[in-house]
């Protein structure tokens, strides 16, 4: 037993670790599932991570880091950010640039949290080690800058969060370099996808995306500040009301988001993947309410819609082209083409619709686990590491919208994304705000 124990803190350095390979062979939990009051306490505290609220307060974070991770996040809606940016100028940049420095610092908390949370065997795999401590960097950077109370603070508080958005750009390949480790290391299959690690991922992606999103915002601000006095001053030289020029973005919010555009994009970017790794893509076609805009994030839009197209072009030529099994594949032309329908409202939709085969039925309740891929070896790239559907997911109801797929065995999926947001009317390229929230209660930023 001794020299077991021995052999394995070698391996994964952590004796807890060891605990928890002993533990899997005497008593495997049922439902492969980690369930607190089911198992033995070692375990339980397996499962909570580090060990307890006491030892991630005095020990793994400091005092500062842990008073931070206490304090709400400030909620956000698209309706706020619109009009708070609109028309910015070198006041708006102050206040963004002050309300950061005061707001960025409890995300970060609350994200290290998160990742000291996670359960030993991730939390202690290089990969996702490095990453909380790359947090804790930001998270210094950012308290101790001075102030931007003034235009020099603020150009130099900016140059610091495009540094911090470039180093944080590999996130999601630590975390998928994490679950590799940790299948190396001979972590247990039911562990690995324990709901522990899935619920501490889905806060912790969620709050990236607000982290994200507060940079992207005051840094497309600043851009909008610096384009908007270079045309104020040609449309001023040529005796044009500089109140009367087109806008359609604030920040990085389109407030006439093209969904149709959008969805192009993607789909040519997901046909040259597929392309590239498969040698062959189907078709696609748009139809539905192809003039339909909506005030949107493009960036967040293409995400979901890239990698939903990526798995359906994917499991298309997968079953019908050079790799199926079929004696007459098809290629090109002949693949079955996917379909894409758009139509809008009150809320805004995406329905795509492939004839890949379908989600066998014993992976359904799992295509929302991180790290889970229906992809075969060799294809993980294409499949986004397992991470591409619970992110885009994650995307969808940050604005309260969301993604739902409807598996037909054998035959292909029906994917439906709904934004969360009302497409804009003809007369006005804002949609009722009010009324939306009343009726739906969503747009809020998550916990």
């Amino acid at each position: 037993m001794m020299a077991f124990c021995a052999l394995r803190l070698q391996t994964l350095a952590h004796p807890l670790i060891c605990r928890m390979r002993l533990s899997s062979v005497l008593a495997p939990p049922q439902k492969s599932r980690l369930a607190r009051g089911a198992l033995p306490s070692h375990v339980r505290l397996l499962s909570l991570g580090v060990g307890s609220e006491d030892h991630l307060k005095n020990s793994t974070m400091t005092r500062q880091m842990w008073e931070y991770a206490k304090k709400k996040e400030f909620k956000l809606n698209l309706s706020e950010l619109i009009k708070f940016g609109r028309d910015a100028d070198k006041n708006t940049l102050l206040m963004s640039a002050v309300f950061l420095q005061k707001e960025l610092p409890i995300r970060l908390g609350k994200r290290i949290q998160e990742l000291q949370s996670l359960p030993v065997p991730m939390y202690s795999t290089k990969a996702v080690t490095e990453l909380a401590m790359l947090y804790e960097e930001s998270f210094f950077r950012i308290l101790n800058h001075e102030v931007p109370r003034h235009s020099r603070a603020e150009e130099s508080f900016s140059a610091m969060l495009i540094d911090i958005k470039e180093k944080h750009r590999m996130v999601q390949a630590n975390i998928a370099d994490g679950f590799l480790e940790m299948n190396r290391a001979g972590v247990p299959k039911w562990a690995v996808e324990s709901d522990e690690i899935q619920q501490l991922l889905n806060r912790f992606y969620t709050g990236r995306i607000g982290i994200r999103l507060l940079i992207d915002q005051h840094l497309s601000l600043r851009r909008d500040a610096e384009e908007r006095r270079e045309v104020d001053e040609i449309y001023k030289r040529k005796g044009i009301d500089a109140r009367n020029r087109p806008k359609r973005f604030v920040g990085c919010v389109q407030t006439e988001c093209n969904i149709k555009e959008v969805i192009l994009d993607a789909v040519a970017d997901a046909r040259s993947a597929c392309r590239m790794h498969l040698r062959d893509a189907p078709n696609v076609y748009v139809e539905g309410m192809t003039e339909v805009t909506a005030p949107y994030i493009p960036e967040h839009l293409y995400i979901m819609l890239f990698e939903i197209l990526k798995n359906s072009m994917r499991a298309t030529v997968e079953l019908h082209g050079r790799l199926s099994n079929s004696h007459s594949p098809k290629y090109g032309d002949d693949l079955p083409p996917t379909k894409i329908l758009i139509s809008g409202g009150q809320d805004t939709y995406v329905k795509i619709t492939d004839r890949g085969g379908g989600i066998p039925p014993q992976s359904l309740d799992r295509i929302w686990n991180f790290s889970f891929s229906t992809a075969p070896q060799g294809m993980l790239e294409l499949s986004g590491f397992g991470h591409g559907l619970p992110l885009s997911r994650l995307y969808a109801r940050y604005w309260g919208g969301d993604i739902t797929l409807f598996s037909m065995e054998n035959l292909g999926v029906d994917c439906y994304v709904r934004l969360g947001v009302p497409v804009n009317s003809q007369n006005n390229s804002i949609p009722d705000w009010k009324k939306r929230e009343n009726n739906a209660g969503q747009f809020k930023d998550a916990p």
